[in-house]
């Protein structure tokens, strides 16, 4: 099993509802695009600590639950 683990800086959608249609948005802006957007300096800190936890997918080490490399955008 995996899953994929969508990350956003801003308020909480009130419900499930809002919340997709919220996520449908911003990776349609900032996924499906082909402008670069680089993240915000609260995401770029979630991810190093992720990276810092879970090695990096480009080091060729076994001991880790990812199974891709955190987007570059």
């Amino acid at each position: 099993m995996s899953y994929d683990l969508a990350v956003w800086e801003g308020e909480r959608p009130a419900d499930d509802k809002t919340a997709d249609r919220v996520l449908e948005d911003l990776y349609a802006r900032y996924i499906d695009s082909d402008q670069d957007h680089p993240p915000t300096e609260r995401i770029a800190a979630y991810v190093a600590g992720l990276l810092e936890r879970w090695c990096d997918l480009t080091k060729d080490e076994d001991d880790t639950p990812l199974v891709d490399r955190p987007a570059d955008r």
